[in-house]
C-alpha cells in the first residue's frame, strides 16, 4: 500500500501537504501544531488543552458555526507533543475551512469573558472525566511514575481543576503568540487539489514567534523499577493496571510491540483475555493498548478482577501467561495479527479524514515516510522480532503497577 502526496514549504515556514482523494465527495483540512502539553511551563499545566478550546470561541471567525452550516464536522485534540484541529467538509466548502484556519492562526481575538468561561468548562471537564469516574485517575499515576521529572509526567488536561482556573489570560496569549506560528504548523488538505494555490496565499505570511524547544527523550530517565501505587476507595471491583515504559515512537522495536499488543490483549480473542478471562475466570475484563508519544511509549494492561480473585493470584497468573505467550510459536501470531492490522489500516485510510490525520501525525513525528509506505515496518517483521521486543521491554523494572482495592 503506497500513499501518494505532494509537499511544499511556504515562505512562512508552514509545511503544506496535499493528498489526492478524487473518489471522495468530501475534503479534509487538518492544521496540526507541533506544540502540546510537554511544552508548557510547570506552573501552567493544562494551558495547551485550554487554548485548544479557545480557538473555537472567536465569534468573529465563527469556525464551528460557519462550517457546520455547510454540512461540515469539526473537532480538535491535544496531546503531549501536538495540538490538532480538523474539519471534514463537502469538497466545495474546503476553501472556507482553509480561510477560517488562517484566521485562527493569524488573527485570533478573545474576550476575557470567553476565556473565563472556557476555564470553567475545562475545570468541569476535569471533574467529570477524571475525578468522578472510578479508576479515571490511573493515567495521572502512570505518567508521574513512568516519567519522573520529564514533561510527560504532567497530564494534558492539567493537575487539578483549581490550577486550571488560575491559568492567567497573559499566559494563554503568550503561548498562542509564541508557538502558534506557521513554522510550527503542518497543514494537510485531502481532496480539493484546486485549493493549493489558495492555501499558499492564505498561509505564506510570516508570523513572529519562536521555534519549539525539543522534548527530551525519556530514555535517559531512570526506569520505574516496578513502582507500585495502591488506591483504596469506593470502587466497583478490584482492578490491576500495568504500564510498561517503551522506547520513543521512532524506535525500530515499536512495530513489533504493535503486533505483540494485538496478539496479547488488543482484542477479545487475544491471548491474555482468552487465558485469564474466558479460561481461568480470574478477571471479568482485560485488554491492552499502546499509548504512543514522540519521546516514549507506554504499553498498558487493564484488568478488572473477578470477585473471588486476589490481586496476588491474578498477578502471578498474568506473569505466567505473559511468559507462556512469548514461548508459543510467534510465527502463528504474526501470520494472524499482521493481516488484521493491515485491514484496520486500510479501513482507516479509506476515509479522507483518516488519511489527512495520519499524514499530519507522521510529519510532526519527523517521519513522513511512515505515511508513504505504512506497511513497510510490519512487512519486515519476523517472529524473533516479536520475541526480542517482549523479552526486552516487558520486564518488571520497566513497569508501573496500580492496584485499586474496594473498601466498604
Amino acid at each position: 500500500m503506497k500513499n501518494p502526496y505532494t509537499a511544499l514549504t511556504l515562505p512562512s515556514g508552514l509545511r503544506l501537504f496535499h493528498i489526492p482523494a478524487e473518489e471522495s465527495p468530501f475534503a479534509a483540512v487538518v492544521l496540526a501544531y507541533g506544540v502540546g502539553a510537554a511544552h508548557e511551563q510547570p506552573t501552567e499545566a493544562g494551558l495547551a488543552h485550554l487554548l485548544e478550546h479557545l480557538l473555537f470561541e472567536d465569534e468573529r471567525i465563527g469556525y464551528d458555526r460557519r462550517l457546520q452550516a455547510v454540512g461540515g464536522t469539526t473537532n480538535a485534540y491535544t496531546g503531549q507533543d501536538y495540538t490538532v484541529y480538523y474539519a471534514r467538509v463537502p469538497r466545495d466548502a474546503a476553501g472556507l475551512a482553509l480561510a477560517l484556519e488562517a484566521e485562527r492562526l493569524y488573527r485570533l481575538s478573545l474576550s476575557p469573558e470567553k476565556i473565563e468561561t472556557q476555564r470553567r468548562v475545562v475545570a468541569e471537564e476535569f471533574r467529570q472525566r477524571y475525578l468522578n469516574p472510578p479508576y479515571a485517575d490511573r493515567f495521572f499515576h502512570m505518567m508521574k511514575a513512568a516519567f519522573p521529572g520529564h514533561p510527560y509526567e504532567i497530564p494534558v488536561i492539567g493537575r487539578t481543576p483549581e490550577e486550571i482556573l488560575q491559568i492567567p489570560d497573559e499566559a494563554l496569549w503568550h503561548f498562542y503568540q509564541t508557538y502558534y506560528t506557521p513554522e510550527n504548523a503542518v497543514l494537510v488538505v485531502a481532496g480539493a487539489p484546486d485549493l493549493l494555490s489558495e492555501a499558499e496565499r492564505l498561509f505564506s505570511a510570516p508570523k513572529k514567534g519562536k521555534s519549539l524547544p525539543p522534548v527530551p527523550s525519556a530514555e535517559a530517565l531512570p526506569l520505574p523499577q516496578d513502582a507500585l501505587i495502591v488506591r483504596e476507595g469506593r470502587y466497583p471491583q478490584t482492578a490491576v493496571f500495568r504500564a510498561y515504559r517503551l522506547p520513543p515512537l521512532e524506535h525500530p522495536a515499536i512495530p513489533a510491540m504493535d503486533l505483540l499488543d494485538d496478539y496479547l490483549g488488543g482484542a477479545t480473542e487475544s491471548f491474555l483475555p482468552q487465558k485469564l478471562v474466558y479460561q481461568k475466570g480470574l478477571a471479568t475484563r482485560l485488554h491492552t493498548y499502546s499509548w504512543a508519544m514522540h519521546a516514549a511509549t507506554l504499553w498498558i494492561i487493564e484488568a478488572y478482577l473477578a470477585p473471588d480473585t486476589s490481586i496476588e493470584a491474578f498477578e502471578a497468573a498474568l506473569d505466567a501467561a505473559l511468559g507462556e505467550a512469548l514461548a508459543t510459536d510467534l510465527k502463528v501470531a504474526l501470520g494472524r495479527y499482521r493481516p488484521m492490522r493491515y485491514l484496520e489500516m486500510h479501513t482507516e485510510w479509506e476515509k479522507v479524514l483518516g488519511r489527512a490525520l495520519a499524514l499530519a501525525h507522521d510529519v510532526l513525528a519527523g517521519h513522513p515516510e511512515w505515511y508513504e509506505d505504512p506497511l513497510a515496518p510490519y512487512e519486515a517483521l519476523k517472529p524473533t522480532d516479536l520475541l526480542d521486543a517482549g523479552q526486552t521491554f516487558l520486564r518488571s523494572e520497566r513497569r508501573v503497577r496500580i492496584h485499586y482495592k474496594p473498601t466498604d
